[in-house]
């Protein structure tokens, strides 16, 4: 397959050579003519191969309108080629395909408008000159000019993908290079050739039809969920009952003037709101039903309103998303011609190239892309490439990109949107993932390692070497641990831990001895700027308990490892440290870490106990004695949940609010205590038994309100295993039986997963790591609860054992309460 992609692309980016070469010193002499008649790009053309002409031998060319004397000359613009006399016309060049034509007194370059011929210039440079658009203040010129050869003969190419876009803020912030990258994404300057007219689908629906105006009057016009209309949902707002053929008549309404505000738009959306709370009244659910997928009546939706906008708009596409809930195809529809999918991969490993079969993450997505192939003709790719709770931390998929591009362009693609650190400068080697991937999105079928390599080598110069002995390092490591990181990982799924952030730190400091100058020194300090965060990362992942305090452990790193990181992002303009959180609000948090969390302690002859007062009452550490083992997950930095309970309705802690518990330690026994604003008493007690941990938690009310706790306690699975094998989920039901034998992938389906629920009639969860040797068992009154859950997350080496007290109304002094307990298992339990 990759062999019959490169036919395809030499044939559409074909050179056609004819005898003869032409040199850069040849050309010193000529003049750059660029007709009067051309567009403004084209003129800024000319302007840029003016420039890139001095970069490359020191000279500057005259501009003019028409050809002055007998002197060469390059034609840019309008119908240039056709001064040379060759049978191409420009209307068979789209918006961008590009033409340039070699012969030895002249050169002819022009294109599809609005950006063909503006491409052709920087085509020219890049593929017949050597010149790398490397970044946005660093351009690369061969150093000896008079050494290339140019062949003579004709260079044709119409990319593949009309919709590109690589999301650093680097190129947000530098069109002009955005533009010698070939992103057509990001400014509407017309010198530039503005931007494509396919737009990225978005969060919309409930903007369509906005709550606020509908909800009150009309709330049968958005989703049932759970028995109720619900209009106050996270995500943007609330999915809509997408049956409804009122809703249908409004939503055309709403995309109409959506395209006389954008007449320019090739593609209008409507697309889901970022949650699943899709519609289950009985006419959207029986649509979904019969196909299989809740696409399914979304797509009708979609396809209703297409059919209406085709009469009077027939060249705009209506958009839609294939993301999360919806992303597998539905199994008797199909996308109207006039329909454009959007196919997210959020749920994909960024390891591994998405086609590659052994992934069982990617695996699932390329059976969904093969279905929406068959059902639809047009396809734009959102594709996730960062790390979004840590824009900052090493990322392991530089093998990835290029195969993976590769395949979408297979699969129908029309473009791809390959989400970064796009609100944010110099994350994680920015320059270096911009440059592959923009490079790999102008051509498909390049090597993303070989272009990561060529970067380097540019880049760093004389400091090369160690980065791409780090880059090699740590790709291969990930991969021998046999992870999936995706876009949310843990520092597990990327293999961040002392020794490995130790061993990044090292080659870095190589290639700083190795720097010879200012400019490459001070690239090798931003490329380092991972190591650093890993190193952060690595310190907070066992935390050391003094005089009522906890801090990170840094002995294994500089002592003034925080304050040399935030130096080396502000020299380096850092702005974001993930999608949510300020780099400045980072830095002040881990400060604050680093200078003590107060802490409480409680132990017996069998456990010790370390929770964080101030964080929720979070407990970092549950110390079997007996074993020297600590059955809390540990292979995370602190910013995540580790082990806490929380209020899903009213006010308490939550994973969005964090506050502060009144702590008390006596005789093996803590106490937290937490009053709300509305007088809401919340008392915890952590008690420690001979043989267990008990959890008595009660609730008395200070007001109206919904007694609705959860229970979210994170576990050490000690293995990154995902086979039943290794790890045994139990269920007692009544008795005990292993529920994950026939897990896929360590992911249950639905009705695996029911069978979970259901088992809180037995009163007892556990899972047990036959690789360790160890387990835990969680046992509660089955009355209180209403229901259970387990999620195993190999990557993460992270077992879930989750409880869901029944929710209860209460008025103001009444109390409601729960209780389980965790005990240490040192074999599985019993029966299997």
């Amino acid at each position: 397959m990759r062999i019959a992609l490169s036919i395809v692309l030499l044939v559409s980016g074909a050179i056609t050579a004819h005898a003869g070469t032409l040199t850069p010193a040849d050309m010193r002499t000529w003049q750059i003519v660029c007709d009067s008649g051309a567009i403004e790009a084209e003129k800024y053309a000319a302007t840029e191969f003016q420039s890139l002409f001095k970069g490359l031998t020191g000279t500057e060319l005259p501009i003019v309108a028409e050809r002055q004397g007998e002197t060469g000359a390059i034609f840019i613009g309008p119908d240039a080629v056709a001064r040379s006399g060759k049978d191409m016309r420009a209307e068979d060049l789209g918006e961008e395909g590009l033409r340039i034509v070699v012969t030895r007194d002249a050169v002819y370059i022009d294109g599809g408008r609005p950006r063909g011929t503006l491409y052709g210039v920087h085509e020219f440079f890049e593929e017949l000159c050597g010149v790398r658009y490397l970044t946005f203040d660093h351009t690369h010129y061969p150093a000896d000019a008079s050494s290339i050869r140019i062949p003579t003969g004709t260079h044709r190419y119409t990319p593949p993908f009309a919709f590109r876009w690589s999301y650093y803020g680097e190129t947000m912030a530098h069109r002009e290079f955005a533009a010698r990258l070939h992103t057509n994404t990001v400014g509407d300057d017309p010198k530039l050739g503005g931007r494509t007219g396919y737009r990225l689908v978005s969060h919309n629906v409930a903007y369509l039809v906005p709550p606020d105006v509908y909800g009150k009057e009309h709330p049968e016009y958005f989703a049932l969920v759970d028995g109720q209309r619900k209009l106050e949902v996270k995500g943007g707002g609330p999915q809509l009952c997408v049956s409804n053929p009122a809703v249908i008549d409004l939503v055309t309404e709403a995309v109409l003037k959506e395209i006389e505000k954008h007449p320019d738009a090739k593609n209008i959306n409507i697309a889901q709101m970022d949650n699943e709370d899709y519609c289950t009244c009985p006419n959207c659910a029986a649509i979904d039903a019969r196909e299989e997928s809740h696409a399914g009546a979304h797509l009708e939706l979609v396809n209703a309103v297409a059919e209406r906008v085709e009469k009077t708009h027939p060249d705009v596409f209506i958009s839609c998303y294939a993301y999360q809930y919806t992303r597998k195809p539905p199994k008797t529809l199909r996308a109207r011609h006039n329909v454009l999918i959007q196919l997210c991969s959020i749920e994909c490993c960024d390891y591994h190239a998405i086609d590659d079969r052994s992934c069982a993450l990617n695996r699932a997505f390329c059976e969904d892309t093969a279905g929406w192939k068959k059902k639809a003709d047009h396809i734009l790719v959102w594709h996730y490439n960062t790390n979004f709770r840590g824009y900052l931390l090493p990322f392991p998929n530089l093998r990835a990109i290029g195969p993976s591009v590769e395949y979408f362009v297979k699969n129908n693609g029309r473009g791809v949107f390959m989400q970064a650190g796009g609100n944010s400068m110099s994350s994680e080697l920015s320059d270096l993932r911009n440059y592959v991937m923009s490079r790999c999105l102008w051509k498909p079928g390049r090597d993303s390692w070989k272009e990561a390599e060529e970067f380097c080598r540019l880049h760093y110069s004389e400091a090369a070497q160690p980065i791409l002995d780090y880059l090699k390092y740590y790709h291969d490591l990930v991969g021998a641990a046999g992870v999936h990181p995706t876009c949310f990982p843990t520092e597990s799924a990327l293999a961040i831990n002392v020794e490995s952030t130790r061993r990044i730190m090292e080659y870095f400091q190589q290639a700083l001895a190795l720097a010879k100058s200012d400019d490459v020194r001070a690239r090798v300090e931003k490329a380092s700027l991972c190591g650093y965060r890993a190193a952060l990362s690595a310190a907070a992942m066992r935390l050391v308990y003094s005089d009522g305090v906890v801090r990170p452990d840094l002995s294994a790193f500089e002592p003034n490892l925080l304050e040399h990181y935030a130096e080396l992002c502000a020299r380096h303009g850092v702005t974001m440290e993930d999608e949510q959180t300020p780099i400045d609000q980072f830095l002040a948090a881990q400060r604050e870490l680093q200078a003590g969390m107060k802490a409480a302690r409680v132990e017996n002859a069998t456990w010790r106990v370390t929770l964080l007062p101030e964080s929720n009452g979070k407990i970092v550490e549950m110390l079997h004695k007996p074993s020297g083992r600590d059955i809390v997950q540990p292979a995370r930095s602190l910013r995540r949940f580790r082990f806490e309970e929380w209020v899903r309705q009213g006010e308490g802690p939550g994973p969005e609010s964090v506050l502060v518990f009144e702590t008390s330690v006596a005789d093996s026994q803590a106490v937290l205590t937490l009053t709300t604003p509305d007088g809401t008493r919340i008392e915890r007690r952590i008690i420690l038994l001979d043989d267990a941990v008990r959890f008595e938690t009660a609730l008395t009310a200070g007001a109206l309100r919904i007694f609705d706790a959860y229970v979210h306690p994170e576990y050490d699975a000690a293995t990154l295993s995902a086979s039943p094998k290794e790890l045994g989920i139990y269920v007692k039901s009544p008795e005990w039986v292993m529920v994950n034998a026939d897990w896929e992938d360590a992911i249950p389906t639905d009705t695996q997963r029911a069978v979970v629920k259901a088992a809180v009639a037995g009163g007892a969860l556990a899972y047990f790591s036959r690789e360790a040797g160890f387990g835990v068992e969680q046992r509660f009154e089955p009355g209180a609860y209403e229901s259970t859950d387990v999620y195993w997350m190999p990557s993460r080496r992270q077992v879930n054992l989750e409880l869901f007290p029944k929710i209860v109304p209460l008025e103001k002094g009444q109390q409601a309460s729960y209780a389980y307990e965790v005990r240490y298992l040192s074999e599985p339990p019993a029966g299997r």
